[in-house]
């Protein structure tokens, strides 16, 4: 998993789907796969946590195919494209022998997962996003992000936007229709 940024569900408890999920438990973090193995870091082992906010561009013009397979759909919303960002957390987790690379499935299991972590271990977190989620529904928080998100992609170096569609992302857009 070496800087291989991996995505995943953050979570406080396991869940049956077949999403990769990043777990916390008492002693470790858990990234489990979508073959339901595990990876434990132990939280002995962690020398730091970092969280930055990312965001998606999300075209309904790039969408799934009727059999499933990612394609491009024309969708129009009176005559204008409809785009707009997706906003998701990237967790980068060293420890004394590995670095962990994560970015969220959603933003408002990662707020609760990064509280409760915070509690745990110190997160490093330039942006103040844990203000953010302790102050701000998860509405109020992607309008904030949307005002904010440029000049902090400037500050911090991040991706303006991520681009990648992945397969995560892909099944979970499957499943919401």
């Amino acid at each position: 998993m070496k800087n291989n940024r991996r995505q995943a569900q953050f979570l406080l408890r396991s869940i049956t789907d077949d999403v990769p999920q990043l777990l916390l438990e008492e002693n470790n973090l858990v990234f489990r796969n979508e073959l339901k193995e595990d990876i434990l870091v132990p939280c002995s082992s962690i020398i730091s946590i970092k969280i930055l906010p990312i965001n998606r561009i999300y075209n309904p013009s790039v969408g799934l195919l009727k059999d499933g397979m990612k394609g491009f759909m024309a969708h129009r919303n009176a005559g204008v494209f409809s785009t707009y960002f997706n906003y998701y957390v990237d967790l980068n987790v060293v420890t004394t022998t590995n670095t962990y690379l994560f970015e969220s499935l959603d933003l408002e299991n990662a707020s609760q997962f990064i509280l409760k972590l915070n509690e745990t271990i110190k997160v490093i977190d330039a942006v103040n996003l844990i203000d953010l989620f302790k102050t701000k529904s998860i509405n109020e928080l992607k309008e904030y992000m949307d005002q904010h998100y440029k000049d902090w992609a400037k500050k911090y170096n991040l991706e303006n936007p991520r681009t990648t569609l992945d397969e995560n992302m892909v099944r979970l857009a499957r499943n919401k229709h």
